[in-house]
């Protein structure tokens, strides 16, 4: 059976309008494409850190949508069962501590906000990761394990920051590698390592 060229566009149309409407996609499509959208979140904030210029407000603005944004790209994860919950959260705190802190560096200084003092993990974390995205070809195994463990204590010192622990004594516990490390942060830090250094973040 033949068709006219206006008969087969429409058709494909149609196709299409109910893929939308149903929301359908190929298995593993949208996992890619919030996998992507984690990895380029990470890349955005490497690029902020050097380009963006002193504007308070708008370094704010962007860095609201690019949390917002991961948030929403581990949600998908999430959703289609390729991501427990738990390690989304403690990967969704990695990012929202970076971004912060490329936020800390950019905004105009002001004696009305108390901004802790405690940045080492936030710098650590965005460092190493812009650093796995440049070098992954060929990647040591050694060396993608070494900075897994180092995420994973970046995301645990999060995690005591959150809970309330105290600037100067939660600093030197992290730096003499005395924070506890747990199960979610380490998974966390395996997802983060993978994502960065497989091509295109799939």
């Amino acid at each position: 059976m033949t068709c006219t060229r206006r008969e087969f566009l429409r058709n494909v149309g149609l196709t299409v309008a109910a893929i939308a409407l149903s929301r359908c996609v190929p298995s593993g499509t949208n996992d890619r494409l919030s996998r992507t959208r984690l990895r380029n979140g990470w890349l955005s904030l490497a690029r902020l850190d050097r380009e963006a210029q002193a504007d308070a407000e708008e370094i704010d603005r962007v860095r609201s949508e690019l949390v917002l944004d991961h948030r929403a790209a581990l949600d998908d994860l999430v959703a289609g069962g390729e991501l427990d919950a738990g390690v989304a959260d403690q990967i969704q705190v990695a990012f929202s501590e970076a971004a912060f802190h490329v936020w800390r560096k950019k905004a105009p200084i002001t004696c009305y906000i108390v901004y802790p003092v405690e940045a080492v993990a936030r710098e650590d974390v965005l460092k190493q990761l812009e650093v796995l995205s440049e070098i992954s070809v060929g990647l040591d195994p050694r060396v993608a394990k070494q900075v897994q463990v180092a995420i994973a204590r970046d995301i645990a010192f999060f995690e005591a920051l959150a809970a309330g622990g105290k600037g100067g004594d939660l600093l030197e516990q992290f730096e003499a590698h005395e924070i506890e490390v747990g199960r979610e942060a380490i998974e966390a830090s395996h997802f983060l390592v993978d994502l960065m250094v497989a091509p295109g973040g799939l």
